[in-house]
């Protein structure tokens, strides 16, 4: 079963204030995930590159501050948060002014001014901030929210048979953790019909030498951030990297 999961604003977030006044045409943005041009699924075997056996059983992360660039350099907000469930079907309908767009970018967790010190409470239970809407993605005692979270379990001993023993929890957070876009490049003219905009995350290329982070579940496969910041980091990287734009 598919379901489809729309993410209202917040409505006490700034960033709905600097909403364009004049929106006239749908667009629907859509986030999903591949491994190796498939598509991504949990509770799936799948293979990295270093040649780990990854059975993945969660994945989420927070995308920020959604924003359309035209090709004159208007810049357009379009979503403050996402929380992006690859269980799920991830889709926002938005509305955006007609205008040939070239770019999007974005932030990947939750920026600082948005992070430490926050009640989850202040927010409604329609956004992804707030007590309901996070989904546990918020640490108490750290009083900040989780930015990205992959769980499952590996098998990294590469001898056939082997169980799958070793633990996935990556759980990234921290205010250092926090990334950004400053382009992600597409091409759309939006117009008299409606439009889409498919943001797809690769995740093979997380779990890769190729990138420029080195995320080796063989050599760490859990963090909850202050008891291993560097795989944290790693991960939001690699993440960042991961990322791109199919219309």
């Amino acid at each position: 079963m598919v379901f489809a999961v729309y993410f209202s604003s917040c409505s006490i977030s700034p960033y709905q204030d600097s909403l364009p006044e004049q929106k006239n045409f749908t667009l629907s943005l859509k986030f999903d995930a591949t491994w190796n041009e498939d598509p991504f699924q949990l509770d799936r075997i799948i293979v990295d590159d270093y040649g780990n056996l990854i059975r993945p059983s969660l994945f989420m992360h927070y995308v920020s501050f959604i924003t359309l660039i035209a090709e004159d350099g208007t810049e357009v907000p379009v979503k403050d948060f996402m929380l992006i469930d690859y269980e799920r079907t991830n889709e926002a309908l938005v509305e955006v002014p007609a205008n040939k767009y070239t770019s999007m970018k974005f932030g990947l967790g939750v920026p600082p001014d948005f992070n430490k010190d926050q009640d989850p409470a202040q927010y409604p239970s329609s956004s992804p901030l707030s007590v309901a809407g996070c989904q546990g993605m918020f640490w108490t005692w750290n009083t900040g929210y989780i930015f990205s979270k992959f769980e499952g379990y590996a098998d990294t001993s590469a001898v056939d048979g082997t169980e799958f023993l070793e633990p996935i929890a990556i759980h990234a957070g921290d205010d250092e953790s926090y990334r950004s876009f400053q382009s992600l490049p597409f091409e759309l003219n939006v117009g008299d019909n409606s439009s889409v905009i498919v943001v797809r995350l690769q995740v093979d290329e997380i779990f890769s030498p190729s990138q420029g982070s080195d995320v080796n579940l063989a050599n760490d496969a859990v963090t909850h951030t202050s008891n291993n910041p560097q795989l944290a980091r790693d991960f939001m990287d690699n993440l960042t990297a991961a990322f791109k734009i199919v219309i």
